[in-house]
């Protein structure tokens, strides 16, 4: 099953999973230094990762990756811009 075209499909997974973080973001909990850093720092990170060909991710592991690293700073960028 990895033989996914997953350069194909990366453009949809980044808006679908933004999307879903953004529409998601209700809670206030968080202060917010915390989301500064998951916004800048932790999201693209785990992005960054999915998208690296020199480890050995499986495709899914890689889509995961990106998933949780755009809904993570759609989430908090959300409730960051709800706290100002």
């Amino acid at each position: 099953m990895d033989n996914i075209d997953f350069k194909k499909y990366l453009p949809f997974i980044i808006i679908i999973s933004g999307a879903l973080g953004w529409i998601l973001a209700t809670g206030f909990q968080k202060a917010q230094y915390v989301r500064i850093i998951d916004v800048l720092l932790y999201g693209p990170y785990l992005i960054y990762l999915g998208l690296k060909t020199t480890y050995t991710f499986s495709v899914y592991e890689k889509i995961l990756l990106v998933i949780f690293g755009t809904t993570t700073m759609s989430y908090n960028l959300r409730n960051f811009l709800g706290n100002i």
